[in-house]
């Protein structure tokens, strides 16, 4: 093994070299392959993501959902009068949760949320999945909401970044 520092050549097995002194880095392998576990990340190590760069993914999800309630707009108009009846129940704030919790519990990422390069996880570092979502976009939002949006300033000045509705689904927003 050759010393990065004096350039000797020293013994496969040598720690450190025998001129100067230095640490050798061995470039021995291990003998049993290790393979990263997907769930074996642990929440502690990760980067949170805090208030502003949660605010711009929220802006541009509102604005993707706008597009696509305004073209379900546009479609029902040209429709017969009798199934404007499915406006109502297809109005911007159904599919906006609807949105977040399918994206959030399939992908672990809105569009918003791509482009800005997050995600939502939970406690082992893995996507949401439905019901972890359902729990974190519909009800805890909702919560998060009540007391003057506090639970959105929540992500603010908390150490793990989580807002109300994080910790009440027990999420994590991270660097993607």
């Amino acid at each position: 093994m050759k010393c990065e520092n004096c350039d000797l050549e020293n013994l496969a097995e040598a720690s450190f070299c025998a001129n100067c002194g230095t640490a050798l880095i061995s470039a021995v392998k291990p003998l049993l392959p290790l393979e990263p576990k997907a769930h074996s990340v642990p929440v502690a190590a990760l980067e949170y993501i805090g208030f502003l760069t949660r605010f711009i993914a929220t802006i541009i999800d509102v604005i993707v959902v706008w597009i696509i309630s305004y073209a379900l707009i546009f479609i029902i108009s040209i429709l017969p009068l009798e199934y404007l009846f499915l406006y109502s129940y297809l109005n911007s704030f159904f599919i906006l949760l609807l949105y977040y919790w399918l994206f959030t519990g399939l992908k672990g990422q809105t569009p918003g949320k791509m482009v800005v390069g997050i995600k939502v996880v939970d406690s082992q570092g893995n996507k949401p999945g439905l019901v972890t979502a359902a729990i974190r976009e519909i009800l805890g939002k909702v919560i998060s909401t009540i007391p003057l949006y506090l639970g959105f300033l929540w992500i603010s000045w908390d150490i793990k970044k989580q807002g109300l509705h994080d910790k009440i689904a027990t999420t994590y927003v991270i660097k993607a």
